[in-house]
């Protein structure tokens, strides 16, 4: 039996990820502050800064480093120092893996956000890829992940945000920002299949794209969603709220060539969702 451990798995991404981890094999350690503590099942409830402090066996195959606070872009950009908050635990982590590193892989995702400095996450991401870059040691297997997106999601997310405006089918539809810039959507199953490809086929210390390499728009987005659900709003943009970057799309090319590539296309990801509410 292979041993994992993951920090913030009652997150969006660890709670898809933890049942495909142990499908392959893994007896996983899950790390969250959310989570009702269960050690028989692996379920530890506490941040990750805690459960480094209290546990040192480095016993792990395999480490998923998920663990962040991310409020939406509007109040990230106007909730002051706390946003910066992620990077003690970012430490803690790479801290505890200079002791005890995995046999197999440290995967942890930075984020496309790094091209927008006005974004407090991009600093954090940034900060993150120095701290962690630092571990030359280390198998380390960085995910640049797109817009990725499922419909359990937190509503903090654009996708699910506009999502449920369609289902309760608002008329004006809202959207954030001008509307016009474009994201990357990644749906959640093929988020997680590349971390799970990242353990074994992707190269140490190197960021690579997850992304289809498709950009769709705010108001597209919008427009396919209501178009799935049935009815024709008006699309409003909220200029008011931010939108951050303007385009933000992945290349692919990097991942392909280690032989990875999402399946789900964003109109069967939105009938998925669809499906889930």
């Amino acid at each position: 039996m292979k041993h994992a451990l993951v920090s913030g798995s009652a997150g969006f991404v660890g709670r898809h990820l933890v049942p495909k981890l142990e499908a392959a094999g893994y007896e996983v350690v899950g790390v969250d502050p959310r989570l009702k503590a269960d050690v028989k099942r692996g379920r530890i409830s506490a941040t990750i800064d805690q459960y480094v402090r209290d546990h040192q066996d480095g016993r792990f195959d395999v480490i998923v480093h998920l663990a962040a606070n991310i409020p939406d872009i509007h109040e990230r950009i106007h909730s002051g120092h706390i946003a910066y908050s992620d990077i003690p635990l970012d430490y803690a982590m790479a801290d505890y893996v200079s002791h005890h590193p995995p046999r197999e892989a440290l995967v942890w995702p930075t984020s496309c956000a790094v091209d927008y400095p006005d974004d407090p996450y991009a600093w954090v991401k940034l900060t993150g890829e120095r701290v962690f870059g630092a571990l030359k040691e280390v198998p380390l297997k960085v995910l640049r992940p797109f817009s990725g997106y499922g419909g359990d999601q937190a509503l903090s997310y654009p996708f699910p945000a506009i999502l449920q405006r369609v289902k309760n089918r608002e008329n004006p539809l809202t959207v954030w920002g001008s509307g016009t810039q474009v994201r990357d959507f990644v749906h959640i199953d093929d988020l997680t299949d590349a971390f799970m490809w990242a353990i074994e086929h992707f190269p140490a210390h190197t960021p690579i794209d997850i992304g289809t390499g498709t950009g769709t728009d705010f108001i597209t987005l919008a427009r396919m969603m209501a178009d799935a659900v049935g009815y024709s709003p008006e699309i409003k943009a909220l200029s008011e709220k931010a939108e951050s970057s303007r385009r933000r799309v992945a290349n692919p090319a990097a991942a392909e060539s280690c032989g990875f590539k999402p399946k789900i296309s964003l109109g069967e990801g939105i009938r998925r969702a669809l499906d889930q509410s």
